[in-house]
């Protein structure tokens, strides 16, 4: 009974430790929106935010634009379950489940201005222009100003100096 009890006490911990790294990445990623500098021609559409395998985390970002803009553009979530057939996004969020198709992801997407963030640690050298990772129990992320400025958009000093640079 005691290991029923203690099995079923891990199971809970590991879901509610996965429903708060959704919210800090949503966060992180609705932070990361409003710290790059989008094309002037975009200034009065919705930014489209695409996440690929990760029910979680677009659960999360759909409460949050639900209730907040990045500047004037409304957020606008989606959910793939590929990385094929996206309409035009303007982050595109690969999960660690699905980061074996980054190499895809960063075909399909080409000659799009758009921010590639992955959920795995490492993807900046495959192409992303964010990866997440967690370091000492603390969610952190590495980012690549190079791939950034190579997909035809500008990030803040700021946001370089929030993370770690890896080009």
């Amino acid at each position: 009974m005691k290991q029923l009890l203690l099995s079923i006490l891990l199971v809970a911990c590991s879901f509610v430790a996965k429903a708060q790294m959704a919210q800090f990445q949503a966060l992180y990623i609705y932070n990361f929106a409003k710290n790059i500098g989008w094309p002037s021609e975009d200034a009065n559409k919705e930014l489209v935010i695409t996440v690929i395998g990760d029910n979680d985390l677009a659960a999360e970002l759909n409460k949050l634009a639900a209730t907040k803009a990045v500047g004037t553009r409304k957020v606008v979530v989606k959910e793939s379950a590929t990385t094929n057939g996206l309409q035009k996004s303007d982050i595109v969020f690969i999960g660690e489940a699905k980061s074996g198709q980054i190499g895809s992801l960063m075909s399909a997407q080409e000659g799009n201005k758009n921010l590639i963030v992955s959920g795995k640690k490492g993807l900046c050298a495959q192409g992303a222009g964010i990866s997440f990772l967690s370091e000492g129990g603390k969610l952190k992320f590495e980012i690549s100003n190079k791939n950034i400025s190579k997909r035809g958009l500008q990030v803040s000093q700021k946001l370089i100096s929030l993370g770690t640079e890896v080009d």
